[in-house]
């Protein structure tokens, strides 16, 4: 495998090859530049906080996402819900 993606370490080349496979590597790597800096911000984060809160939304949002993430994330969703929502202490 080679080094590709400016110097990054190709583990980290193979993650943005996973998120992003149809689109050139300068716009992949540029998505998740702005995924960073917009984890940066009180305002984006307030608003991620406010829709987990909503347990029917995020329940739609779940849906929706399951023709397409794997069931490891989806069950790592459901513990911080879980973890969210104060049952934390519910055996798996």
């Amino acid at each position: 495998m080679t080094n590709s993606g400016g110097g990054r370490p190709p583990d980290l080349d193979q993650v943005r090859q996973m998120l992003f496979p149809d689109l050139p590597e300068e716009e992949g790597w540029a998505r998740i530049e702005q995924a960073i800096s917009g984890a940066a911000d009180p305002a984006r984060w307030a608003a991620i906080e406010h829709i987990a809160s909503d347990s029917a939304r995020l329940a739609a949002i779940e849906r929706l996402a399951a023709a397409s993430l794997s069931d490891d994330l989806l069950l790592r969703l459901n513990e911080l819900r879980e973890e969210h929502n104060g049952d934390s202490d519910t055996p798996h």
